[in-house]
C-alpha cells in the first residue's frame, strides 16, 4: 500500500492522512442530509446507529467467528445453470449482453478498452438499462432488448468520461433507483478550486501544513439522469485526481477512491452523496470498495503488517472488523444475499478464497489455472443474479503488463463446478438491491427507559414530513412524525449553521411504557457513513419537579 496523502493543508500526525475541518466541515453534510432526508422519505435516512450489544454481534460489527462449511456432492443442493442478464465487453471494444452463460448479442461495437483490456460497462438495478463508456469518451446509455426485439438507438448522457481511469477500478455506476449514473470525468481548469494566496493558520500543537499538489489536472466524479441532465459534480481536481467509485444499492451513498494528481500517491477513501456535491475524506487507509446488497456495510482491502486485510465496514457507524489477513488481497465481491465474500488472495492475488461476511475461515476456491500468471488484481469479481455463480475474466501477466481477455468463468463455489462463457475482457453481472425492512429505533435511559421500535411500513414512511420551515437566517428545521396504532413519536429539530449540536422537542407515547409526554433534546447529529446522521444526546423532562434528564439515541435501519 502506497502511503498516503493529506487533502487539506493541516494534518495531525498519526491521523493516517485524515483531513482537517478545513476542507469539508462534517455538520455541512449532516445539515444537507438531515433537512433533505424527508424529501427522500423511500431512502429514510434520517439518524444514526442505536444497537444493543447483542444486535451488535448479529450485524457482525464485532468479528464473529463462523465456520464455512461447504456442501459436496448431488445431494447438498440441486444443480443449477447461471442466470440473470450479464454484460460483457471483449478487446476489440464489442459491447455484448446476455443471459447467464448463454451466447450475447452485439449491442455496440464502440466501447472504450483500457488498461489491460478492460472496458466500463453497467446495468441498471431496474435491469433496463446499461450504460457503457465509449471509445470516444462519451458515456451511453442503451435500453435493455426485451424478447426478440431490434435494440433501441443510444442515448448520449455525457461526452467527458475519463479513458484514462478505464480499466483502473470501477468508473461507471448506477444509483439504487437506476435513475442517475455517475462516472469519472475529465477534470478542468475551471473546476479548481481557488487557492488561498495565504495559507490558514496551524490549528492545533502537533499540527503540520503539508504543500496541496501544484501539477497537472486529474478527474473528477459527475451525476447524472436518465436524460443526460448533469445533477452533481464532486471533486476538486487541481486537489484529488478521482479513480475509482462505488455506489451503494440502498441509499445515497458513494465512496471514492482518488489519488494526488500527476502522482498517483492514493488518498484515504472519501465518502459523498448524489445530492451533495462535496466529498467528506474519512480516515479509512484503504481500497477496492464493494457495497452490501443491502447497504449495511461495505468490505475495503487495506493493509496491515505483513501484507493486507479484508475489512467489513458498518456503513451507519463505519464501525470496522477485520475478517481476514493475508500477503495480498484483492477485488471483493459481496453476494447478492450480503452472506460471502468472493475475493482474489496471495502476494499477487493469484488465488481466489471465499469467507463468510460475518468472518471465519476462508475456503480456497480457485479453480484449474490456465498458461500464463494467472491474477485476480486485475478487472473485477462480481456473482450471478441468483448468486450461485462468481464471474470473472482471465486476467494474465506473461512477458509482459497483465492483459484480460478469454472465456469467461463462471465459478460454483459449492460444487467447484465451471461453466465457461464467452470471451471477453470485462464482465459485469446485473446487482440488485436486497430489499429488507425499515425500522426506526428509539433508545431512552436514565430516569425514564425505554426501547422502542417503529416497523417502517409504505404506510409509515409516509408518516414522514418534510417542513422545511425555515426558522431564522440560515437555519433550518427537521419536523417528523411517526404514528404506529396508539404509540407515537414526533422530532422536532432545530439547526443552526456553525453550531454542532441540534435542539429541539421529542413526543413520546407509549402506552404499554407508561410514557406520553414532551421532552426538550438536545442532540449531537453526527456524519457517520453519511447514508446515516447519528443524532444521541440528552432529554430533559419538566413534568415533575425537580426536572429530570436521561440520555437517547435514534436509529433507522434496515434489517
Amino acid at each position: 500500500m502506497s502511503e498516503r496523502h493529506p487533502t487539506s493543508r493541516e494534518v495531525a500526525p498519526g491521523s493516517g492522512g485524515r483531513p482537517d475541518a478545513d476542507g469539508v466541515p462534517w455538520w455541512v453534510l449532516a445539515l444537507a442530509l438531515v433537512t433533505s432526508v424527508a424529501v427522500l422519505a423511500a431512502a429514510l435516512v434520517v439518524v444514526g446507529p442505536l444497537r444493543s450489544e447483542r444486535e451488535q454481534a448479529a450485524t457482525g460489527l464485532t468479528t464473529t467467528t463462523v465456520e464455512v462449511t461447504l456442501p459436496e456432492g448431488e445431494d447438498a443442493a440441486p444443480a443449477v445453470d447461471p442466470s440473470g442478464r450479464v454484460a460483457y465487453i471483449d478487446a476489440g471494444g464489442r459491447l455484448l449482453l446476455g443471459e447467464g452463460a448463454e451466447t450475447p448479442v452485439v449491442l455496440a461495437e464502440d466501447a472504450a478498452v483500457g488498461t489491460a483490456g478492460l472496458g466500463a460497462v453497467s446495468i441498471a438495478p431496474t435491469g433496463d438499462l446499461l450504460a457503457y463508456v465509449r471509445s470516444d469518451g462519451a458515456v451511453v446509455s442503451l435500453p435493455v432488448p426485451i424478447g426478440g426485439a431490434a435494440p433501441a438507438p443510444p442515448t448520449v448522457l455525457a461526452t467527458d468520461a475519463s479513458l484514462d481511469a478505464v480499466g483502473g477500478g470501477t468508473t461507471l455506476a448506477w444509483d439504487a433507483a437506476g435513475t442517475s449514473l455517475v462516472y469519472v470525468a475529465v477534470g478542468t481548469e475551471d473546476m479548481a478550486g481557488e487557492r488561498p494566496e495565504e495559507p490558514a493558520p496551524l490549528s492545533g500543537i502537533g499540527v503540520y501544513r503539508a504543500p496541496l499538489p501544484d501539477g497537472p489536472l486529474g478527474d473528477v466524479v459527475k451525476v447524472v439522469g436518465r436524460d443526460g441532465s448533469e445533477i452533481t459534480r464532486i471533486g476538486d481536481p487541481a486537489t484529488r485526481s478521482m479513480v475509482s467509485v462505488a455506489v451503494s444499492l440502498q441509499d445515497d451513498l458513494m465512496v471514492l477512491e482518488s489519488v494526488a494528481p500527476g502522482t498517483g500517491q492514493p488518498y484515504t477513501i472519501a465518502l459523498s452523496t448524489i445530492i451533495t456535491p462535496q466529498e467528506l475524506p474519512t480516515p479509512i487507509s484503504a481500497d477496492e470498495p464493494d457495497f452490501s446488497p443491502d447497504g449495511n456495510f461495505l468490505v475495503v482491502v487495506g493493509p496491515d503488517r505483513s501484507g493486507q486485510e479484508l475489512i467489513r465496514v458498518a456503513t451507519d457507524s463505519l464501525a470496522r472488523a477485520v475478517l481476514v489477513s493475508d500477503a495480498g488481497i484483492c477485488n471483493p465481491a459481496v453476494s447478492p444475499d450480503g452472506t460471502r465474500i468472493v475475493y482474489g488472495v496471495g502476494e499477487n492475488c493469484d488465488r481466489l478464497e471465499l469467507i463468510s461476511s460475518l468472518g471465519g475461515t476462508p475456503i480456497d476456491i480457485t479453480p484449474p489455472a490456465g498458461p500464463g500468471d494467472r491474477t485476480f488484481a486485475m478487472g473485477e469479481l462480481g456473482w450471478t443474479a441468483e448468486g450461485r455463480f462468481v464471474t470473472f475474466a482471465p486476467c494474465r501477466a506473461t512477458d509482459g503488463p497483465v492483459e484480460c481477455g478469454g472465456p469467461v468463468t463462471f465459478l460454483d463455489p459449492d460444487r467447484r463446478r465451471v461453466i465457461d462463457g464467452p470471451e471477453a475482457t470485462t464482465v459485469a453481472p446485473h446487482n440488485r438491491p436486497l430489499l429488507q425492512d425499515l425500522r426506526l429505533d428509539l433508545l431512552m435511559g436514565g430516569p425514564i427507559e425505554l426501547e422502542s421500535t417503529f416497523e417502517l411500513t409504505s404506510e409509515l414512511a409516509g408518516e414522514f414530513e418534510d417542513r422545511g420551515d425555515e426558522v431564522g437566517e440560515e437555519a433550518n428545521r427537521l419536523a417528523v412524525e411517526l404514528v404506529d396504532g396508539e404509540r407515537e413519536l414526533a422530532i422536532d429539530l432545530q439547526l443552526q449553521d456553525g453550531v454542532r449540536f441540534a435542539v429541539g422537542q421529542m413526543t413520546v407515547v407509549d402506552p404499554d411504557a407508561g410514557i406520553d409526554r414532551t421532552f426538550m433534546v438536545v442532540g449531537t447529529p453526527v456524519v457517520i457513513g453519511v447514508r446515516v446522521v447519528s443524532l444521541s444526546g440528552i432529554w430533559i423532562s419538566t413534568d415533575e419537579l425537580p426536572a429530570t434528564t436521561g440520555e437517547f439515541r435514534l436509529a433507522v435501519r434496515r434489517r
